[in-house]
This record gives structure tokens, C-alpha cells and sequence, in this order.
């Protein structure tokens, strides 16, 4: 919460949310914090990693500044932060409210997650699946943004996709998920090479674009 960020200003930038996980009683791994940012482009992304706010967030480009961040980072986690990147697919979402990409957004929000292990040669299959239905997401109070997102780069823990579903309330989430139409959670198990895990967040430090998630 005491780092200065410039995200709001960069080009491309639409969602950034620093997520405390909730109900992982039965989780199968221990990552209890996740941040996550949204951009409109891999090479916005790629822009901010290179660029000077990257550097301002995360130990100010010294060697003493990363130095500094790395020692408190040691002190406060049980091993080193691990990076996932997910291109985003079939992109809903709400405007939001804030204007200029700089204001934070009136309240926390909650965020939902459910991660596939899709067989491999079935990716396309379970990405058209997903395009072709008919999705309710957007009828909900409370629904701010919806991403099918397909991994990036190395899978080391076996999920080849996740939905991201974000809401200004658990309460919002609930309703949906109580609702008799969940579209956008139930993907046929033949495409699957093991079951779907969910995880769910309460987002705190909340910044979206004027364009939303």
C-alpha cells in the first residue's frame, strides 16, 4: 500500500488489483497473495515492465533499492514470488466509474478463479466452447469483468487456462453462483486432463482504467 505506482498514467493499462486469497482450506498450493494487472496489449505489458514505473514499484532500478525490496520480500513470504502470464480471451466487462485511469475504486472487490488443465491438442476446442455460449455475466449486479485467460509461457502447475471473473462484492459473486445459469464455469470434462481448481479473492488496492477490466 506505500509504493507509489504510475499504472494509472501508462498507456494500456486497464485493471491492477493486489488479491488476498479466502477459502483455501483445501487449497492445492499456498499462494495466498496474488497481484495482477490487465493490460489492452502484450506490448503495453511489456512497455511497463521495461519502463521506469516497473522500476519505481520495485526497488527503484538500484541495486540497493532491489536489494532492500528482496531482503523484506525474505521476511515476509515463505519463498520467492512465482510470475504466470495469461494472454486474455472473450473479454467482457463494465465501464467503470473512474475517470482518467487514476481514481480508486470506491470499495474492494472480489475476484474469481477457475483453473483448467486442458488435454493437450484440446485447446482450441475448449476455447470455441466457451466463445460459442451465451453468456448472462453481464445481468448481474455487481459484475465488473470477465477474461478467459490462456497461459503464457511455461505451465509448471498444470493449468493451460483460467477464467477471471471480477465483481464488486462476494455477495454479487454469490448470487450468480447460486443463480441456475453459470455459463461461463462449466466447460464439457472430456477436454479436461484433470479437475478445474478454483480459487477465490478478496481484491484490495483496487485501480481500474475508465475502460474497466
Amino acid at each position: 500500500a506505500d509504493r507509489e505506482s504510475r499504472l494509472g498514467n501508462l498507456d494500456g493499462f486497464r485493471f491492477f488489483c493486489m488479491l488476498r486469497r479466502v477459502d483455501d482450506a483445501d487449497a492445492a498450493d499456498d499462494v495466498n497473495y496474488v497481484s495482477a494487472t490487465v493490460w489492452e496489449t502484450k506490448a503495453n505489458f511489456d512497455a511497463w515492465k521495461k519502463g521506469d514505473a516497473f522500476k519505481e514499484a520495485h526497488g527503484g532500478g538500484t541495486v540497493a533499492g532491489v536489494a532492500g525490496m528482496l531482503v523484506a520480500t525474505l521476511q515476509n513470504t515463505k519463498g520467492k514470488p512465482k510470475v504466470a502470464a495469461w494472454e486474455g480471451l472473450l473479454p467482457l466487462g463494465q465501464p467503470s466509474p473512474s475517470a482518467g485511469g487514476e481514481a480508486t475504486l470506491p470499495s474492494d472487490v472480489f475476484v474469481a478463479m477457475n483453473r483448467f488443465p486442458v488435454a493437450e491438442g484440446s485447446e482450441d476446442e475448449f476455447e470455441r466452447r466457451f466463445a460459442d455460449r451465451s453468456s448472462t455475466l453481464a445481468d448481474f449486479a455487481g459484475f465488473k469483468g470477465f477474461l478467459l485467460l490462456r497461459r503464457n509461457g511455461k505451465v509448471d502447475d498444470g493449468a493451460t487456462h483460467s477464467t477471471f471473473s471480477v465483481w464488486d462484492s462476494r455477495a454479487s459473486f454469490q448470487a450468480w453462483l447460486d443463480s441456475e445459469k453459470k455459463p461461463d464455469e462449466q466447460p464439457r470434462k472430456n477436454l479436461l486432463a484433470g479437475r478445474p481448481t478454483p480459487s477465490y479473492y478478496e481484491g484490495i488496492l483496487a485501480l481500474e482504467s475508465a475502460q474497466g477490466v
